[in-house]
């Protein structure tokens, strides 16, 4: 066994590099891709909720757009008790 098996030969190193467009022109590109990509996505709606405690000591609010609330969301941070959600 010789190390011919793990040296591996300098044409195979010596490959050519492949030529990229110039920057105008592939600005010019993707600015169309850009363009016709925009109508096909859906927008996110997002509902916007106002949660305040009802515990009158308390009086935590918070403002949080999601599109569904977890039950994490609902739990004041402060007293542990259930928001109200407006």
């Amino acid at each position: 066994m010789g190390l011919d098996k793990w040296l591996k030969p300098e044409e195979a190193d010596k490959k050519p590099k492949s030529k990229t467009p110039a920057p105008s022109k592939a600005k010019k590109i993707g600015s169309k891709n850009k363009l016709a990509e925009a109508p096909e996505k859906s927008k996110i709606k997002l509902t916007k909720y106002s949660l305040t405690c009802p515990n009158s000591k308390c009086k935590y609010q918070k403002i949080i757009m999601k599109k569904q609330l977890t039950e994490m969301d609902k739990i004041c941070p402060r007293c542990k008790k259930e928001m109200k959600i407006k």
